[in-house]
């Protein structure tokens, strides 16, 4: 399951839980489209709280290279900065696949959600675009409570 608060945008909060079927994995790259479409510069904090959530599904590799591939100068052009939180034994894996080469926007790894929102309130803040730690702190653990 993942979801989404956009209440602080121009930044894109989102938390993953458990695994993602193919139709979740449409749909979050449908909402990319969305922000995307919006023509506004933006950063994204995503956050995966299990290992589970970190996997694609079946067939899901295929879907997601064909929309980057779509959508990849849209990104470079109004992403502003990728911060990813994922759980601490998945760091140095994740840390391999270099978002920023790939995306084409600063974009780091984390096993610290603070640390995470640290930076991107640094790379936010040079562009003029104020990221209110607090706030988005306590988005992260709204989201991240059960439903």
């Amino acid at each position: 399951m993942i979801r989404h608060d956009l209440t602080h945008w121009p930044l894109v909060l989102s938390a993953a839980q458990g695994s993602m079927s193919l139709k979740e994995q449409l749909d979050f790259l449908s909402d990319w489209t969305e922000w995307l479409d919006r023509g506004e510069t933006f950063s994204t904090l995503r956050v995966f709280t299990d290992s589970e959530a970190l996997k694609r599904p079946d067939g899901g590799a295929k879907e997601a290279k064909v929309w980057l591939q779509s959508n990849g100068d849209r990104i470079k052009q109004l992403v502003i900065g990728m911060a990813t939180v994922v759980p601490p034994a998945a760091v140095e894996e994740m840390s391999r696949m270099n978002a920023e080469k790939l995306f084409g926007v600063p974009a780091q790894i984390f096993d610290d959600v603070n640390e995470a929102t640290m930076w991107l309130a640094s790379v936010s803040a040079t562009v003029g675009m104020p990221v209110h730690m607090g706030n988005v702190l306590r988005s992260l653990t709204a989201m991240r409570a059960p439903s």
